[in-house]
């Protein structure tokens, strides 16, 4: 698949490149064959260089790790996985007993700071364009969309932070930190001006740009965000907006969402770019460790196997629902005919939303160890949005809104057969609201949004083992940051 195109302008522009690399895809602007050291670099080359590390920023294994630990592993539907003493401080996750001084927390802080840095840095070049609105506004909305997703995570994650929306000098001090609720705001006045200026799914697939930020992920994130605030008909209205666009839908069957072939397909909301092809000389510089974290840790040697499902979950299912067989690999099955054998020593389940294929791993010289480098991270859906959808009718007692689409994702997961996961028909409202709750759930299940969804119900106290009211909402701020500080950051209560 000829795909993202525009990160070759940075690629070819820092790289020697082979002639049968220049044959294999078209040429960029810019590329170590026509630049000279007498020429200027166009501003929108240097914005564009800044984005894609940006997106580089979300595939990080610091990201990853501990992501998929602070949205996962602290919930009773997944498991740490791997092996008993595997993973480190990554174990204090499930335990709830993570402090301060917890190194992923660190990481994971500064990942999204580091960002927002270089997002800031990429709208201080944009603005300094004398291009055409249009194209200084397209950048501009893409950099914005790339850090407030970084400020949503930090927010989701520690409650108010700094907020920063220019480069730091070296001589400028860590502002304080915003409340939570300043920090919405923040959030609400920045997508709303990227939404328009961003283009459309289908938009990026006609220019070969895919990957790119889409209207759609902007408007996904901003009803996140309202969300979290409860302000339902604003959000509402947001997903309202996803679902008549056009540009998503759910045609892609539940079981091949996460392949190769389904890559930015109708499914996708927002998806992080990743590739591993040797052949082309396109190498784990554009890979991410997504996969590697959660496979199979045996035969097929796949992985690392974290992030894996939990019994609680597994029993969760409803009967015959394919979305579990979609989902969970078990010790002894056979995949792509091979019989999965897990390391005695490991935990006996994996994600098989994480597997990657036979007929992925042996296209574009792609080695055997090379473990899914190349698997997209999917981090919004539209069934999510769907979802997001229905919870907010049904709070605004909106119940045929809500059960219809409901009953979108239910018959997408039942892939044709009517003699399972009935339809849900009540108008209860607080019926439907654990219906749509659980939907959420086993939809979502070992993706990113267990915790999050557990604690903006409030209900996390009466899920979690461990759980703490009026600490645990949130993760303490990291030791390290308040330190650099010198007293500025104060740190979250309980900690």
């Amino acid at each position: 698949m000829k795909k993202t195109i525009f990160f070759l302008a940075l690629i070819l522009l820092v790289t020697s490149c082979s002639d049968d690399f220049l044959n294999s895809y078209p040429k960029a602007r810019w590329t170590s064959y026509n630049y000279t050291n007498t020429d200027s670099i166009p501003i929108d080359i240097l914005v564009e260089a800044k984005l894609v590390e940006s997106y580089g920023d979300l595939r990080k294994f610091t990201f990853q790790w501990a992501g998929l630990a602070m949205c996962n592993y602290t919930t009773p539907d997944v498991e740490k996985g791997s092996t008993a003493t595997d993973g480190g401080v990554i174990a204090e996750f499930k335990a709830m007993s993570y402090t301060p001084s917890n190194t992923q927390l660190q990481d994971y802080y500064s990942n999204c700071y580091s960002t927002i840095y270089t997002t800031n840095e990429a709208i201080a070049l944009a603005n300094s364009m004398s291009d055409t609105v249009s194209t200084k506004n397209t950048l501009l909305a893409e950099a914005i969309f790339i850090r407030s997703v970084m400020y949503y995570r930090l927010t989701q994650a520690f409650g108010g932070v700094p907020y920063v929306n220019q480069v730091l000098q070296q001589t400028e001090n860590t502002p304080a930190r915003s409340t939570r609720d300043e920090m919405w705001s923040y959030l609400e006045t920045d997508l709303k001006w990227a939404i328009p200026h961003l283009k459309t799914r289908l938009a990026n697939v006609a220019s070969l740009t895919q990957g790119k930020a889409t209207q759609n992920a902007a408007r996904a994130v901003l009803a996140k965000v309202y969300m979290y605030q409860q302000k339902w008909t604003e959000a509402f209205t947001q997903t309202g907006l996803i679902i008549s666009s056009g540009d998503n839908n759910l045609s892609t069957p539940y079981s091949e969402i996460w392949t190769e072939a389904n890559e930015f397909g109708p499914e996708s909301v927002f998806e992080l770019n990743c590739e591993y092809k040797p052949e082309l000389q396109i190498n784990s510089d554009m890979g991410s460790q997504f996969s590697q974290i959660q496979g199979i840790r045996g035969v097929p040697n796949m992985g690392w196997g974290f992030n894996a499902p939990s019994q609680v979950l597994m029993d969760a299912y409803e009967t015959g629902d394919p979305r579990k067989e979609a989902s969970v690999v078990t010790n002894g099955e056979t995949l792509d005919g091979r019989v999965v054998k897990a390391d005695a020593a490991s935990y006996q389940y994996f994600n098989k939303k994480a597997y990657v294929r036979t007929n992925e791993r042996s296209i574009y010289g792609r080695s055997a160890f090379a473990q899914g480098y190349w698997m997209n991270i999917r981090l919004i859906r539209y069934s999510d949005v769907l979802l997001m959808h229905a919870e907010s009718a049904c709070e605004l007692g909106n119940t045929t809104e809500a059960l219809a689409k409901l009953e979108m994702v239910r018959e997408r997961a039942r892939n044709g057969n009517s003699a399972i996961l009935p339809k849900v028909t009540t108008t209860d409202i607080e019926e439907l609201r654990q219906k749509i709750r659980q939907e959420r759930r086993i939809e979502l299940a070992m993706e990113w949004e267990r915790f999050y969804d557990l604690v903006r119900w409030g209900v996390a106290k009466d899920v979690i083992t461990g759980f703490v009211q009026n600490k645990h909402e949130l993760f303490p701020i990291p030791q390290t940051e308040i330190d650099k500080s010198n007293g500025v950051l104060t740190q979250n209560i309980g900690y």
